[in-house]
């Protein structure tokens, strides 16, 4: 399995150009923000002390989780690839079950989607420090490596389940298109939380990235938020950004998140298994 594990990897960064367009994937996002949205926003955000550096805060951890999704959907091809070669028919016949095989394709995608998450956020933290002048807490670095590390399992999981229902590369390119315009809104990147329906708001919460941004906005604004807003206004503030999810009146913290993003990730891993063992009595 471990040599599975690395085979896939190797595969994944061999492709120069692959990697660097993967990057650029999960940037665009980013491009979008500063060249389309960012002064929209802060002409709404005006009556917010500190408006520009929240928003950009905010924004950096909904893009980070965009590009823990983006990532490794990409980064799940080579599944796809290997399937259609009939390479996973190889596979099945080593020692490993179809579970272990979908593990180590797993297990290399969760490894490069923390990476690309990790290198999305430096380019943006450094962006953003420089033409905007905004402070990183350096308490939120490392419980903040934890949640892009949860994320990259919980994007990975969803994104296992959509992979194993594909069987073409061609179905798999049209879905990456998809996905990649989907994502930002799916996770209320795009549009804060506050603004979208009770029903729009109930589809953010299916998604294991959604509550990894939640967590990121909670540790990257807590401080600034504390510092300038009255209690009210605070409280406003986290519902309408998304800071922290209410879920049948109960308010989730940081910690019912990170549950949140391991249970849902155990169920759909044991899902994926259960497609696994489908499609090898299939073939």
């Amino acid at each position: 399995m471990i040599a599975l594990i690395k085979r896939n990897l190797k595969i994944y960064f061999a492709n120069k150009i692959g990697v660097l367009m993967s990057c650029l994937g999960a940037l665009i996002s980013f491009f979008i923000y500063i060249v389309f949205l960012q002064q929209n926003l802060i002409s709404s955000w005006q009556s917010l002390p500190h408006a520009k550096e929240m928003l950009d805060l905010w924004m950096i951890s909904g893009i980070v989780a965009i590009a823990g999704i983006t990532t490794s959907f990409q980064a799940l091809g080579q599944l796809v690839k290997d399937r259609e070669s009939r390479t996973w028919d190889d596979l099945s016949l080593t020692d490993l079950t179809p579970f272990q095989i979908n593990c180590s394709y797993l297990t290399a995608t969760i490894f490069i989607s923390t990476l690309m998450q990790i290198i999305t956020f430096f380019i943006m933290a450094v962006y953003f420090i420089l033409v905007d002048n905004i402070t990183i807490p350096t308490t939120a670095l490392l419980p903040g490596l934890v949640f892009i590390v949860l994320g990259a399992i919980g994007a990975s999981a969803v994104n296992l389940i959509i992979v194993d229902l594909i069987h073409s590369s061609t179905t798999f390119s049209r879905l990456s298109a998809i996905i990649g315009a989907a994502s930002g809104f799916m996770i209320a990147t795009y549009m804060p939380y506050g603004t979208l329906s009770k029903s729009a708001q109930f589809v953010v919460k299916l998604f294991p990235s959604s509550y990894e941004a939640a967590s990121l906005r909670s540790l990257l604004l807590n401080k600034l938020s504390k510092k300038f807003l009255p209690p009210s206004s605070r409280y406003q503030m986290i519902e309408y950004l998304g800071i922290h999810f209410k879920i049948h009146g109960y308010q989730l913290n940081n910690y019912s998140n990170a549950l949140m993003i391991v249970g849902m990730s155990i169920v759909l891993i044991g899902l994926g298994a259960v497609l696994a063992n489908r499609y090898q009595r299939k073939s």
